[in-house]
């Protein structure tokens, strides 16, 4: 059975107490009115116990208006206790006065603080402890009831604990306090009148604070305890934090917390303080205005040091950053869960500092919310960073940052949209770091503008190869790597002309190189497969329409580069450049080196202009072509190793060149073109001779917005001798450069289909022409057509007339491999009558055969021509095409319906103003 428990109630002065004894002997004798307690014991003790000495109040900010009554939220503390240790034999009356006699009384009884415990301020339990070694706690109370002489008035009874140091006159009670335990409020809601109470989220930090050493503890001046309430003056101060408390009879009067910290992630030097006091604040309400004795908070972060310099990193470009404010107020913002890792202005509206970070001449603003971190904390928590980072990401103007900072490389600086922070963390220092950025690529959009999406940001981070430690010497060629989801492609091949028109380059940019600008990583690091790193990054891309993959060399020295691709700042102005010089060719297909010479290069230079503070380059040296395509071949058949075959026909250029200069169209030269004849083809070689001596002076250029088309075409007059005729003889050289998405091609041909060549000797004529098309790597387009036949005209002045009936054949090899062979006939003529009326008549019957798939086909058009005086027309009967074998009938048309009555309607129209013209 437990010891008794006795309530002590003295209403005169109101005293409230419950006491429990330990170590005691009850005795009662007829000498004394009341019972007492004998201290018989080993380590008898009392224990009073007291109402709770502590209310919990809700805050407010400022004045406030009500038309009613309004209630903040509140809370009670526990009760309670002081247990007195009381020397061995001393001897206790069983009464209020007694009892509270007994305790007070020096060298009798001492509070003994561990087993004690108090709540007070609310949600903190501590014992008082001496502040001095030796010295002990007492209590000074009245054991009667204190009556004012003047008024009558009896005084509230009061428990004032001390040192046995110190005396009850003396303004400090000499006391430390020892917090053991601590307890935050639920429930309270946080609104628009009402905050959140004094000290909430602070207390756990002040009992581990208080307890980090004896020195540690927070002083107290004044303790008291009473029936209403408890009195405490008390102050803690800690290397990095302080706690002030004043309150009376249970009511908080001032509670104040201040911590030191950082603004992670910059490590900017600030102090956290939460204020809070008792004020008389305006209460307005209908039509008196009315004051409430009230707890106003306030809560301010204090940035005495807003510079931090000397934050130059490999993965931070700015040397400094700076918060532009000193005070920031967070008094109208949600309570931090702690007051020494929260985001200010919480998760829903985090509070941004206005920023400036510089690096050099670079000045860069911006709004971002920043972590508060106390000293006493190695670092945000996880659940503060997780808060903080969907708001890490800060938008600024296009600004050119140097991301590298070391030896100013071309591809270091950058267009930066976006900067997306994050920070590390070194024992109590804090270093901010950027774990991404949002970049346009400057050059890209200058020489792709419109095109391929290179005017919006790209997400770029740093390479791993960063964040260990590389500096100077060691950085990484690729220091810049785009998201993996987000590389960026970059493709020429609908715009040759921005490349140099002969060269199209297309690759998946995945980082940007310190000297090339955005490249194919793969394609730049030391690696063994370099060759199928190559053909991988570059599929797609086009070099005179051929696959720009298999012709780059990667065997022997220098290995190949991506093509640099950066801008340069030069004085005022910024150039961009695309620079692929030197870039080693090799064999493929119809592509080959020349037989004799260095071999096959490429040199490519787009965007390039003089500075302005230079000359420009006098007459004497002219500023280098755009694109030169240098000591190739182009061989048809193309060699295979699969099946060998000796070359017909090669057409070799010293160089190939594509000039584009401001102001001044686009231009394609030839330099030192041959042809070369080789094998059945022989018998051409010596009109190949004859042409050399005057292609030089037969160059044509033809320039549109489609592409560009440079070449030679030699027509030599019409022979006669005798009864020996030879007119249309035509030889053609045509290189065609497109700026759309279409390879390079190169024409060679004799006479054409439209005007094929003529030989007549005495009755008999014939003719024919001949054309060879390469582009790109389709196979190459051959088309011959040979006719022979017989052909009379006469003369009689007033009437002249010809007739002709001619066979032949037409072989058509086309791009796509397909052959297609057709013989036919023609059979026409035409007469003349005083040069006024000229009518004609021609007829072709033709069979053609077609191999994908094999079927035969026939075919027959009569055109009927009439010139009068002031009339001309012609006539086209055509049959189309009908397949004769093959297929899934015997006969059946190679038109549709719509086709063909589109067809007939235009010949029957035709046929009707012809006959009206014989009419009239």
């Amino acid at each position: 059975m437990g010891a008794p428990i006795y309530l002590i109630v003295r209403s005169a002065d109101f005293v409230v107490l419950t006491v429990e004894w330990s170590g005691f002997e009850l005795r009662t004798s007829a000498a004394f009115p009341a019972p007492r307690l004998a201290a018989t014991g080993a380590d008898p003790s009392v224990t009073l116990t007291f109402p709770p000495q502590a209310v919990l109040e809700q805050t407010t900010t400022s004045d406030f208006h009500t038309a009613g009554l309004v209630y903040s939220d509140s809370r009670l503390s526990k009760p309670s206790r002081l247990v007195f240790r009381v020397k061995s034999g001393t001897l206790i009356e069983l009464s209020a006065q007694g009892i509270l006699d007994a305790l007070e009384r020096d060298g009798q009884a001492q509070v003994e603080g561990k087993p004690s415990g108090l709540e007070l301020p609310w949600g903190i339990d501590a014992y008082p402890v001496a502040r001095h070694h030796g010295a002990l706690v007492r209590s000074d109370h009245p054991t009667h009831p204190v009556l004012s002489m003047r008024s009558g008035a009896v005084g509230l009874w009061a428990a004032s604990l001390r040192t046995s140091d110190g005396t009850r006159w003396d303004a400090d009670a000499l006391l430390s306090y020892r917090p053991t335990a601590s307890r935050e409020a639920v429930g309270i809601p946080e609104g628009a009148l009402f905050q959140s109470p004094p000290l909430a989220n602070w207390r756990s930090n002040i009992v581990t604070w208080s307890n980090a050493s004896e020195s540690a503890r927070p002083d107290v001046t004044r303790l008291e305890l009473t029936a209403l309430g408890g009195a405490l003056s008390a102050k803690g101060k800690w290397a990095s934090s302080s706690w002030t408390h004043d309150m009376a009879l249970g009511r908080d009067n001032v509670a104040n917390g201040t911590a030191k910290g950082k603004l992670w992630p910059f490590g900017i030097p600030c102090v956290y303080q939460d204020f809070t006091r008792r004020s008389f604040l305006r209460v307005y309400g209908g039509d008196a205005v009315r004051c409430v004795a009230a707890l106003r908070k306030r809560k301010v972060l204090v940035i005495p040091h807003p510079l931090v310099i000397g934050l130059r990193t490999p993965t931070f470009p700015f040397d400094e950053a700076e918060v532009l404010e000193q005070v920031v107020d967070l008094s109208g913002s949600p309570t931090p869960d702690s007051p020494v890792n929260f985001l200010p202005g919480g998760a829903l509206s985090p509070l941004k500092f206005p920023v400036c970070c510089r690096s050099g001449g670079t000045t860069v603003r911006f709004d971002i919310p920043l972590v508060f971190v106390g000293d006493t904390e190695q670092g945000p928590s996880q659940a503060v960073l997780d808060t903080w980072r969907p708001h890490a990401k800060v938008t600024i103007p296009g600004i050119d940052i140097d991301l590298i900072g070391a030896d100013g490389k071309p591809g270091d600086v950058q267009e930066v949209h976006s900067l997306t922070f994050s920070g590390t963390t070194s024992g109590p220092e804090y270093q901010p770091d950027l774990a991404a950025f949002g970049v346009v690529l400057a050059s890209l959009r200058t020489l792709l503008p419109g095109v391929g999406g290179h005017d919006h940001p790209r997400p770029m981070a740093y390479a791993d190869e960063m964040r260990t430690g590389s500096t100077g010497a060691h950085l990484p060629s690729v220091p810049l790597v785009f998201d993996a989801s987000s590389k960026v492609p970059v493709s020429f091949t609908a715009n040759a002309d921005r490349s140099g028109g002969l060269v199209a380059p297309k690759f998946l940019a995945d980082g940007i190189s310190r000297e090339l600008g955005p490249v194919t990583t793969s394609t730049i690091r030391e690696r063994a497969d370099l060759a199928a790193a190559i053909d991988s990054a570059f599929s797609g891309a086009t070099l005179f329409g051929l696959p720009l993959n298999a012709l780059i060399e990667t065997a022997g020295s220098p290995k190949p580069t991506p093509p640099q691709i950066v801008q340069r700042r030069v004085g005022l102005e910024i150039h961009t450049q695309m620079v692929w010089k030197g870039l080693r060719l090799k064999a493929y297909k119809t592509f080959q080196p020349r037989p004799t010479g260095p071999p096959p290069l490429l040199d490519l230079v787009v965007g390039t202009r003089p500075p302005a503070n230079e000359p420009l380059p006098g007459a004497a040296t002219p500023p280098p072509p755009t694109c030169a395509l240098k000591n190739f071949s182009l061989v048809l058949p193309p060699p295979s190793s699969a099946h060998p075959t000796d070359p017909l026909l090669t057409l070799s250029f010293a160089s190939v060149e594509f000039n584009q200069r401001p102001g001044q169209p686009a231009n394609l030269a030839l330099v030192d073109p041959e042809i070369t004849f080789h094998g059945a083809l022989k018998l051409l070689q010596t009109l190949q001779n004859k042409l050399k001596a005057i292609l030089g002076d037969k160059v044509q250029s033809k320039v549109s917005t489609t592409g560009i088309t440079i070449g030679y075409e030699v027509a030599l007059p019409k022979a006669a001798a005798g009864m020996f005729v030879l007119q249309n003889i035509a030889a053609k050289l045509a290189v065609t450069v497109p700026y759309t998405e279409k390879p390079v091609s190169v024409v060679l041909g004799f006479a054409s289909r439209e005007h094929p060549f003529a030989l007549s000797i005495t009755g008999f004529s014939g003719g024919g022409y001949v054309c060879v098309e390469i582009a790109g790597d389709a196979e190459p387009k051959v088309e011959i057509c040979m006719e022979f036949g017989a052909m009379l005209s006469v003369d009689f002045v007033v009437a002249r007339a010809e007739v002709h009936a001619l066979g032949g054949v037409r072989f058509l090899r086309k791009d796509t491999g397909a052959l297609e062979l057709e013989a036919f006939i023609r059979i026409g003529g035409s007469v003349e009558l005083l040069g006024l009326v000229t009518v004609s008549i021609e007829l072709r019957v033709s069979l053609i055969f077609e191999d994908n798939p094999p079927r035969l086909l026939g075919r027959a058009t009569l055109v009927i021509e009439l010139d009068l005086t002031l009339y001309s027309g012609s006539v086209t009967v055509d049959s189309g095409k009908f397949e004769l074998l093959g297929g899934d009938s015997s006969v059946r048309a190679l038109e549709t319906p719509a086709e063909a009555r589109v067809r007939e309607a235009t010949a029957f129209a035709a046929w009707e103003e012809y006959r009206k013209a014989f009419a009239s």
